[in-house]
């Protein structure tokens, strides 16, 4: 029997966020495929839904940690390391990001053998100051220093920690992200939810992800703007999470025929992917782009800012652009159609990024490391 404690993230339902769609979609299919194992995932008080129901052997715990940007994830990492110790005993520990990374030599010391999941370079956010960059640049070092694991979420992300870490390379290992290959059936009325946002279906243009400066939504903005009036809108779904709307930007994106139509979850969301004339992703940087992934199983046109990350997803050339090119945004939008950037990818090619092969890969990991003496 394995006891694991995973902390590091903010919420299991109802938090826009690579790290938590990634715990959604990772550790309740972990618990049904290891029913003799006992999972614990610990979210922060601010962002617990009571009424989720899990499976026998997954809990969720919440802990209060303060509301204050990196003192939030800072103190929450500690205060569930502690919980978990005195209550669980877990064999391993599982922290998420490289900000809770920095308590990974703590976790060793308290008996757990730990494993971190690096999603990205959180240290090249724009919003945050030196003194946390070099905080977050130093948990990411601490993570690769004394995890027993450390898992990066694309092969961009691995190449770039195996060149600044290689005396680590025997414990850096690649699980790329997964979702399920038909995730987005929906049951309910199609034109009821279209309807609240004032859109129709296969007519408009859909971003998807956290309002944050480095997804760079505003490049979108300032694109549509120069559109003609008639011009299909531009729907973002997304919301702020722990940032002022200065930080995020959210001011800049009101403008007249944008959408802002918050955070949607599940089925809603896959929804509003299927139904879109254009998914776009204008970001600056990313760990792996699950939004990405989700739009690509609902086989929607989509158009790309060219990172290492989003080339992974093996598009043509022409679904790519220049991060921060307004014009090139621009053009591709007012495209009379978008069927050319609608993806032609095989079965084989998108098996890589199968929800199953993620859920296996980190059940033997785990499993590997329960057993190493």
């Amino acid at each position: 029997m394995v006891s694991i404690a995973a902390i590091g993230l903010r919420g299991m339902r109802n938090v826009v966020g690579g790290i938590e769609t990634h715990c959604r979609n990772l550790y309740p299919a972990l618990a049904t495929k290891r029913p003799g194992w006992t999972i614990r995932v610990y979210e922060r008080a601010a962002y617990s839904d009571h009424l989720a129901t899990y499976p026998d052997n997954l809990s969720v715990k919440s802990l209060w940690a303060p509301r204050m940007n990196a003192a939030e994830a800072f103190f929450h990492t500690l205060f569930a390391l502690l919980h978990a110790h005195f209550t669980l005993r877990p064999d391993i520990v599982h922290i998420h990001s490289i900000g809770p990374g920095i308590w990974t030599p703590l976790a060793r010391l308290l008996g757990s053998k730990v494993v971190v999941t690096i999603h990205a370079r959180d240290y090249d956010r724009p919003k945050w100051g030196w003194i946390i960059a070099a905080s977050l640049k130093f948990g990411e070092y601490l993570s690769c220093r004394f995890a027993h694991r450390v898992v990066c979420v694309s092969q961009a992300s691995f190449d770039d920690i195996m060149a600044r870490y290689p005396r680590f390379a025997d414990r850096i290992y690649t699980i790329i992200h997964g979702v399920e290959a038909q995730p987005f059936l929906y049951d309910g009325d199609r034109d009821a939810i279209l309807a609240e946002l004032g859109v129709e279906a296969g007519r408009y243009i859909l971003a998807v992800g956290r309002i944050d400066k480095t997804k760079r939504f505003q490049d979108l903005v300032d694109a549509h703007r120069k559109l003609e009036r008639d011009s299909l809108p531009l729907v973002i779904v997304g919301d702020m999470i722990g940032d002022s709307a200065a930080a995020s930007g959210i001011r800049d994106l009101q403008q007249d025929g944008v959408v802002l139509a918050g955070a949607r979850y599940g089925q809603t969301l896959g929804h509003l992917y299927r139904n879109a004339a254009l998914f776009m992703h204008p970001s600056q940087m990313e760990g792996f782009a699950l939004v990405v992934l989700e739009a690509l199983s609902a086989g929607v046109p989509m158009a790309l800012s060219d990172l290492p990350q989003h080339r992974e997803f093996g598009l043509p050339d022409h679904c790519y652009f220049p991060v921060g090119d307004v014009v090139e945004i621009a053009r591709i939008m007012a495209r009379p159609d978008y069927e050319e950037f609608r993806p032609q990818l095989d079965e084989a090619w998108l098996s890589r990024f199968n929800l199953g092969g993620m859920i296996d890969n980190y059940a033997a990991l785990f499993a590997d490391l329960h057993a190493m003496s």
